[in-house]
């Protein structure tokens, strides 16, 4: 907050309050035209005191310190900069459980949980399947799964190694270390690594769907907050489908299935990519928005 929206001087006695610092901060946010302000600030005043949304309420006229609205102005400033919430809090809720995050990862969208949700319908939670999961960021998709399928085994590769440490650390958090493999893997390479020539029941991935038109258009919080090769995917955003389409029908059992989320009219040119490789029963599935979001085939 700048020096003219510091109304310090119109506090009794100087001291601030839990209630007049959340005002104030949901007015600052709601000047930098910054989307749901008021539960951006009193998210960020949680962070800043280590309370609960509704003590913010119950508390209201706590006394906060000047060392407290410093940090709470300074998490502000980094919201007004269109910093994503969920990086300046590190962490984020996926299928109900807690992720960590940095900029080094994608932050885990709604849609995705979709992708999810397709496997544990078609997976009895008794039955033991294995499952890639390729570009695993987060690894939202595989900690999840892993959670939720308790005898199946996951194998989550990324071509990063910051994102496999985040990765590593949700599945710690999340209790499923034991059951998820992490590796390197550059899909990109002509090698394949000879563990995978056993085969997969299910391969899931959320590539890179942004196209060179799209990327122009990204708010500020995506496109210069979120990891640029997690996002960007060619002229028509498909360029990592086709590769994954390619890999995975060698590492797919016969009649394993492939998963892939898409972007916005992505799903008849993803679905097209999968019939010319030769997956059968190429079908999509709608997220709760009415998107396209999920193209799968079968090897």
């Amino acid at each position: 907050m700048n020096s003219n929206q510091d109304t310090t001087a119109r506090r009794p006695n100087g001291i601030w309050r839990l209630g007049d610092i959340l005002r104030e901060g949901t007015l600052f946010l709601s000047s930098r035209q910054i989307e749901n302000p008021r539960l951006d600030a009193e998210r960020l005043l949680c962070k800043v005191m280590g309370k609960r949304r509704i003590d913010l309420y119950l508390c209201h006229d706590q006394p906060v310190s000047p060392a407290e609205r410093a940090g709470f102005k300074n998490l502000l400033l980094r919201r007004a900069s269109r910093e994503p919430l969920q990086y300046i809090l590190g962490e984020t809720e996926f299928m109900s459980l807690p992720f960590r995050l940095s900029p080094h990862v994608l932050i885990p969208r709604p849609e995705t949980e979709i992708l999810v949700e397709m496997v544990l319908n078609l997976v009895p939670v008794r039955e033991a399947v294995s499952i890639l999961d390729i570009g695993t960021g987060s690894g939202c998709i595989a900690v999840s799964l892993a959670f939720y399928l308790p005898r199946s085994g996951i194998t989550a590769v990324d071509i990063s190694r910051s994102a496999l440490d985040i990765a590593a650390e949700n599945a710690v958090l999340n209790g499923v270390q034991e059951r998820i493999r992490f590796q390197i893997l550059d899909i990109r390479s002509p090698e394949s690594p000879p563990e995978f020539e056993s085969g997969f029941r299910f391969i899931v991935s959320n590539p890179p769907y942004i196209s060179q038109p799209e990327w122009e258009t990204l708010a500020p919080e995506i496109k210069n907050h979120e990891p640029g090769i997690a996002l960007y995917a060619g002229a028509d955003g498909l360029s990592l489908h086709r590769l994954v389409a390619e890999k995975s029908f060698d590492w797919l059992q016969a009649g394993g299935m492939l998963i892939l989320e898409v972007g916005l009219g992505q799903a008849d040119p993803a679905g097209e990519i999968l019939r010319k490789k030769g997956y059968r029963s190429v079908a999509s599935r709608k997220d709760l928005a009415g998107v396209e979001r999920i193209v799968s085939g079968i090897r």
